[in-house]
């Protein structure tokens, strides 16, 4: 996000940049302001919306196109932990519509993972570090592998090694780690939080758990979901203000019944409550987001006291780098990937390779 700039967009790319007006070609299109043009939203952490299931094949492609319009121009399908057959079905078909959102890769949460924090996902269905497993699971991937939500309690430093070593950025995630734990696993080379906060060991001041251990090192990425519900306004002003040189990384955790009518949903063997707002196991436990990373950007400005342009970041810029990819950014040469939004930051249009979506 660049102030009272003009942009010109050709073949694909952000061709120039400029204070005074730039001299297009006949035929171009023309948008003026008021406006922001700002780089395309890339979720990192997203199940499915409107019925499309990430794990279902064939609905990655739909759901490219459904993100639209959210701003979202790049997204990493998220799949979780199930059986061998239902995850490697779900991999292999993880590829989108070419007039949709791109997929820059896969994230897997899990599946291995602690049972003792299973938020709404069936323990059984986690288990301790595999090798021929992992190595199934890149095979059957129709995108790379780029982002893995792991256990501390569930990898040793050795095995830690092998996944980067394969080029997978680790994110502690449904983890019952202690504080001890958590730092040997960030130390070990585990960058990056899974929703910060939930389905972890929480801060107790004489057991600080994983919490306290994020808190404590500024240098990691973290996800957060800003849907007033996952997360309160203090804890996340909190972790904000801990970072040093990590990321606030806004994510969705969107599932597959986020944005149908209110009423009761299957996802993942369970039952699901839309109420409108949330979406619930029968228990009340939060069961993943209705959110949209449009709306996560408008809260991040209202909660965490940040300019539209630092929230701006947080859903595109911090999501890039925090999986190992370009961070991009609004400047000559890289891939148009853009959103226009108003001045209130609700998504206009939406650009993927400079062509109108």
């Amino acid at each position: 996000m660049l102030p009272r700039r003009h942009v010109l967009v050709a073949n694909g790319r952000v061709t120039a940049l400029s204070a005074t007006p730039i001299h297009a070609p006949p035929g171009a299109l023309a948008v003026d302001g008021p406006g922001v043009l700002a780089q395309g939203f890339v979720d990192t952490h997203i199940h499915g919306r409107r019925g499309f299931d990430v794990m279902r094949p064939g609905d990655v492609a739909p759901l490219s196109l459904e993100l639209l319009s959210q701003g979202v121009t790049g997204f990493l399908p998220t799949v979780v932990a199930a059986p061998s057959d239902d995850l490697s079905a779900a991999l292999s078909s993880a590829s989108g519509d070419p007039r949709g959102a791109r997929v820059l890769g896969i994230h897997a949460e899990g599946p291995f993972l602690s049972p003792d924090q299973p938020g709404m996902f069936p323990p059984d269905a986690f288990r301790d570090y595999d090798r021929a497993l992992w190595r199934d699971l890149q095979a059957a991937a129709a995108s790379p592998i780029r982002l893995m939500t792991v256990a501390a309690e569930r990898l040793t430093p050795t095995q830690i090694d092998d996944l980067r070593a394969d080029g997978v950025t680790l994110s502690l995630g449904h983890t019952n780690a202690s504080y001890e734990d958590a730092l040997a696993a960030f130390d070990a080379g585990v960058t990056r939080v899974t929703h910060a906060y939930n389905a972890m060991r929480g801060f107790h001041h004489r057991e600080p758990g994983a919490v306290g251990a994020l808190l404590d090192r500024g240098d990691i990425d973290a996800e957060l979901i800003l849907d007033g519900l996952h997360v309160d306004r203090a804890p996340a002003r909190i972790l904000a203000a801990t970072r040093t040189s990590g990321r606030i990384v806004l994510v969705s955790d969107s599932v597959p019944p986020a944005g149908c009518p209110p009423g009761d949903y299957a996802w993942a063997g369970r039952r699901l409550r839309v109420d409108g707002n949330s979406i619930r196991l029968p228990t009340g436990r939060l069961a993943g987001s209705a959110l949209t990373m449009d709306a996560a950007v408008r809260r991040a400005v209202d909660w965490l006291d940040v300019s539209p342009a630092a929230a701006l970041y947080m859903a595109s810029e911090a999501p890039r780098a925090s999986v190992g990819l370009d961070p991009g950014g609004l400047r000559t040469g890289v891939a148009a990937d853009l959103v226009l939004l108003d001045p209130r930051l609700h998504p206009r249009m939406t650009l993927v390779g400079g062509v109108v979506r």
